[in-house]
């Protein structure tokens, strides 16, 4: 039996990132855990501060990037080095702001798997601040249509964003991300939160990279979903399986002045929402996709 490893995404915010480690520590079957975390060049010099902390520990890797270039490539880097270096039954992709307080977490993943073979599995996500589910998401994807007056309305926005800044900074204040489908029953091929992804052999040996291709935040859901509608693969959401997330501390962390977290926010929507379109043109167009191994 493989291990299981989780790759956790770290940027500032050390103090989460040290509550996700130490939640993953005590989950049951420690023998079989392995952990990689990502630091996607902080600023503030936490990255240095986890690969002293851990330097000693025999199941923990911590990986130092020069730059930032988002959640995609900055995942697929702590996925890649885990592969390399433990050959995982399962990757367990969290953000630094989630905590396991499921103790047989990584029991629950192997039982339903052999129950299921899944590619993508989906826990419930649950926010304890504002007591909201988080997954899953949609059992449909935006069409050509929606995706168009997505990237519209927002280039709009930017256009003119001094005018439309109390408007936007309303809009995100208000905003909820809340579950699109009901949270409490079993769900098979939808899309699931990225806040917790676990991805068993089945998904990432048949991948270039385990988010391809990369944004730097947002849709990389809506894109693997299309990857295993293309190639048959089973997405599942058990609500069985959970997780607690801190939302938005992470992202708090990107600027505090709000003006330009808005304006950060908006123009990666647009960016990843260009490439989601043509990358469902490719799917459409039936172009294939190449292997991990």
């Amino acid at each position: 039996m493989g291990c299981i490893c989780f790759v956790i995404l770290h940027y500032n915010g050390i103090d989460d990132t040290e509550k996700c480690i130490q939640s993953i520590k005590k989950l049951d079957g420690q023998q079989d855990i392995r952990i990689v975390i990502v630091d996607n060049a902080s600023p503030n010099g936490t990255g240095q501060q986890l690969c002293e902390r851990y330097a000693e520990d025999s199941i923990t890797d911590v990986i130092l990037k020069k730059e930032n270039d988002g959640f995609s490539r900055g995942n697929n880097v702590g996925c890649a080095a885990a592969v390399a270096k433990w050959n995982p039954d399962f990757l367990v992709v969290a953000n630094n702001d989630v905590i396991f307080a499921q103790r047989e977490f990584t029991g629950l993943i192997r039982a339903t798997y052999e129950k299921e073979p899944f590619a993508v599995l989906g826990p419930d996500i649950y926010d304890p601040d504002r007591k909201i589910h988080q997954s899953p998401i949609s059992d449909t994807l935006p069409d050509s249509k929606q995706i168009g007056r997505t990237i519209f309305l927002n280039r709009m926005v930017l256009a003119a964003f001094p005018l439309f800044y109390p408007l936007m900074k309303r809009y995100f204040r208000n905003l909820d991300v809340k579950a699109g489908l009901p949270h409490d029953r079993d769900w098979n091929d939808v899309c699931v939160m990225g806040a917790c992804l676990i991805f068993s052999k089945e998904y990432f040996r048949e991948r270039e990279r385990v988010f391809s291709p990369e944004t730097r935040f947002y849709y990389e859901e809506n894109i693997m979903l299309l990857w295993c509608r293309r190639h048959q693969k089973m997405v599942l959401y058990r609500p069985a399986l959970q997780v607690l997330h801190m939302e938005g501390r992470a992202t708090e962390t990107v600027d505090e002045d709000n003006r330009n977290k808005i304006r950060f926010r908006m123009r990666n929507i647009v960016e990843a929402a260009k490439i989601y379109r043509d990358y469902r043109e490719t799917m459409q167009d039936g172009s294939a996709q190449g292997r991990l191994h």
